[in-house]
């Protein structure tokens, strides 16, 4: 059992980003006053860097582990984008490049660059800030509060999270929203879109986004976000 969690003393900015990836064991972190258990995950992990998986698959397999192994911790070190930090940087940064990459770089540095027929890895899937955006782009971060909206600390049920993952577009959708913060919101359009095709995704969450202006979405109930979003389907395939 791992019983130590720890953070970043200070976050990580983006130009310090490639120096500390290549010597994560020179960045000053400090241990979180409270245990956790991530034997779990740190199997799952080596598992898959061992087999070479990569890509949005990924996403499936970790988010329970992940967020059965964080879902304890208080609010205020969840949100503490220092521990997401060295999640990415110092304890998981070879999953983070086989997310989004495929393979680890031989440097880091390239592996924010083009070339080699690999896409490049935008610096927030390692950092991300303390705002909806920014935990919808850190590779774990996006995953626990994603957890958290749709089923919160003592769900258990982890099929409609997944659900979620399997359309990146609409958790993309959700998590540049400020209704993406709504559990209900969240799980209305995990249920109605994740299995839609993704010119239907962005229809439906368009959709509710525009009428966010004028309804308060937070006031009403899951069956009335449900039929709102159906009708709008209804209505872009009229």
């Amino acid at each position: 059992m791992t019983k130590h969690l720890f953070r970043l003393c200070s976050q990580i900015s983006e130009p310090g980003l490639i120096e500390a990836l290549r010597h994560p064991e020179k960045v000053h972190v400090e241990m979180v006053d409270h245990d956790v258990d991530l034997s779990g995950l740190d199997t799952l992990i080596m598992d898959l860097n061992g087999c070479g998986a990569g890509d949005s698959a990924l996403d499936g397999e970790l988010v329970e582990p992940l967020h059965r192994s964080l879902r304890h911790l208080p609010e205020g070190i969840t949100t503490d984008m220092r521990l997401w930090h060295w999640l990415c940087v110092v304890r998981y940064p070879e999953l983070v490049w086989r997310r989004w990459r495929g393979l680890p770089p031989a440097d880091p540095e390239e592996g924010f660059l083009k070339g080699q027929g690999r896409r490049p890895v935008p610096a927030g899937r390692f950092l991300g800030t303390p705002s909806i955006n920014g935990h919808g782009r850190n590779t774990f971060a996006r995953l626990f509060f994603a957890a958290e909206r749709l089923i919160g600390a003592q769900g258990e049920d982890y099929g409609l999270v997944r659900r979620l993952f399997s359309s990146q577009e609409l958790h993309l959708g959700v998590s540049d929203r400020e209704y993406g913060l709504l559990p209900t919101v969240n799980r209305v359009l995990t249920r109605e879109l994740a299995d839609l095709a993704d010119l239907k995704v962005r229809a439906g969450v368009r959709r509710l986004n525009a009428l966010g202006g004028s309804l308060c979405l937070d006031l009403l109930e899951e069956d009335e976000i449900t039929d709102l979003v159906r009708k709008g389907l209804q209505e872009s395939a009229g």
